[in-house]
């Protein structure tokens, strides 16, 4: 049976602030080795931070939504959920399902504690590692009074988690909500002394490693047309994503195809190389027979010639004959 995942981290500004490359995918290279940056056009958001840096988004949503709240060094600016499950209940459910699970976790973090989409920072789906997870980066808000009795909004990361038990709330909330949404998951045995798992090793659970080993060439080089389809599955039509997400793959794959061609070419131009080689020795057999032909006319010539030559002497000898005249006679006499 599978598990329904959510995991919670803690962010102080500058652990937030480098969290953001690798949530968003800005980086060209990872030392993840999960990572199939081919892959990364599959990913797709929830909800999209219109700043391209983590703080100073926090910035803005605070500003827009009079977060009240007093932060130094040290406190707890944001925090993260990761929500997964294994890659056989992916794989299981199919892409539809898995979009559905997805939206249906990001809309449990909104609620959860009276959260508000406001305050979330980003929302991202990874599909470029072995399992699908969703990584939701929000600002802990909790409902607080300021000193006048007034009711506010307040950053406090502490206040939010200050349950003793807090993350084994959010396993039991999570848990329900999914199996109250159709997905039939088991939720992870309870241990109040198990401490949290890292990032590494949540990936070693959901066997990312092992499948990563089991895959074959041709699963991890899908065609542009999987690449097509997943795209249309997952993401939504804004110019943005249209451009990444599938112009680009279908410039990358034309490129690809110009340079076969350019190969094929290459290889043209040798066959014709050859074939021009050919019709040159063609016309040098031809020019050879031609020559040929010509001496055989001329020895033909000869040849009658001498034929002629030899048919007057018989005639001449037979006539000097007749007159009495011998010629080996003639001969001696001269000598």
């Amino acid at each position: 049976m599978s598990y329904a995942i959510i995991r919670n981290q803690k962010y102080t500004k500058e652990q937030m602030i480098k969290l953001c490359p690798h949530n968003e995918r800005y980086k060209q290279n990872y030392s993840n080795k999960n990572i199939d940056i081919s892959k990364t056009y599959h990913n797709y958001h929830l909800k999209k931070p219109l700043e391209n840096n983590y703080f100073k988004e926090f910035k803005r949503l605070k500003e827009q939504n009079n977060l009240k709240g007093q932060l130094h060094k040290n406190s707890i600016y944001a925090c993260e959920m990761i929500i997964t499950s294994d890659n056989s209940f992916f794989k299981e459910i199919g892409f539809d399902e898995t979009k559905r699970y997805f939206k249906t976790s990001y809309d449990f973090v909104c609620n959860y504690k009276n959260l508000g989409e406001e305050n979330i920072i980003s929302a991202v789906v990874h599909l470029d590692e072995e399992t699908p997870h969703l990584h939701i980066t929000f600002i802990p808000v909790v409902d607080s009074k300021n000193k006048y009795g007034n009711s506010i909004r307040k950053i406090g990361g502490n206040d939010f988690w200050k349950e003793r038990n807090s993350y084994m709330l959010l396993q039991d909330r999570f848990y329900e909500c999914v199996r109250m949404n159709g997905f039939n998951l088991e939720r992870g045995k309870n241990n109040p002394n198990k401490t949290h798992k890292t990032v590494e090793e949540l990936k070693k659970e959901t066997n990312f490693y092992e499948v990563k080993e089991k895959l074959n060439d041709n699963e991890r080089n899908s065609s542009i047309y999987t690449s097509i389809k997943s795209f249309l599955n997952y993401e939504q039509f804004t110019p943005e994503s249209v451009e990444n997400n599938l112009l680009k793959p279908l410039l990358n794959e034309n490129n690809k195809l110009m340079n076969e061609i350019k190969n094929l070419k290459l290889e043209l131009a040798k066959n014709e190389n050859f074939i021009q080689y050919y019709k040159n020795m063609q016309n040098e057999n031809i020019y050879l027979k031609e020559k040929s032909h010509s001496k055989e006319i001329e020895i033909n010539a000869m040849y009658n010639l001498i034929t002629k030559l030899n048919n007057e002497k018989d005639i001449l000898l037979e006539t000097l004959q007749q007159y009495g005249i011998n010629l080996n006679e003639i001969d001696k006499e001269q000598k």
